[in-house]
């Protein structure tokens, strides 16, 4: 198989399963779920769109799905042993329910939202309190830096700002016109880049 990087204009042909984010770095997901159970939501919440034009839809209006495990199983290419576990785990995180059906039909699966936790301003650096126990937060000062060689950049670090053109500055220092800007911008970086 060969290697063949996207073109600028071919980036958003194909279809993507969306995985929200919120499972990666909320507490309340990001260490109670494996990667399996957070690609297994993905696919879940791909597949609501599904349901509704199917009419799956009880009498409270709630969608529900209908996928079996050999599905799943076949589709992520995991054995039964790892998809119970990640349905498990998204039961226990409150992200799905299953309804038993009569006569060995598959359950019916419903999606829990996410929870979002609330920060108050004063509260944004502790532990908050959930119904599941404490969950504390990253601290920045834990935070890896990027280790770029400011040496190596293309940026010209002796920026003469007397040099350059002000006009583009409203009195709060922030920019009027950010496309003016960048165009200015790029003048001066060629001139610099003309004198040396």
């Amino acid at each position: 198989m060969a290697f063949h990087p996207y073109k600028a204009n071919e980036c958003f042909k194909d279809n993507y399963i969306k995985v929200p984010k919120e499972l990666f770095v909320s507490p309340l997901y990001s260490t109670r779920l494996n990667s399996d159970s957070k690609l297994l939501y993905g696919f879940l919440l791909d597949r609501l769109s599904l349901s509704i034009k199917n009419n799956w839809i009880d009498k409270e209006s709630n969608v529900y799905l209908i996928f079996t495990r050999k599905s799943i199983q076949k589709l992520l290419n995991l054995s039964d042993k790892t998809v119970t576990k990640a349905f498990k785990e998204l039961n226990d995180c409150e992200l799905i329910y299953e309804k038993k059906q009569q006569c060995s039909k598959p359950n019916l699966i419903y999606i829990g939202k996410i929870s979002h936790l609330s920060l108050d301003a004063d509260e944004s650096r502790k532990n908050y309190d959930s119904e599941h126990g404490k969950f504390p937060t990253p601290e920045s000062e834990n935070l890896r830096l990027n280790k770029t060689n400011n040496n190596n950049t293309n940026i010209n670090n002796n920026f003469d700002s007397k040099k350059f053109d002000n006009r583009f500055f409203d009195d709060s220092g922030q920019y009027e016109n950010l496309d003016r800007f960048i165009v200015n911008f790029q003048d001066y970086i060629k001139e610099e880049e003309g004198g040396l």
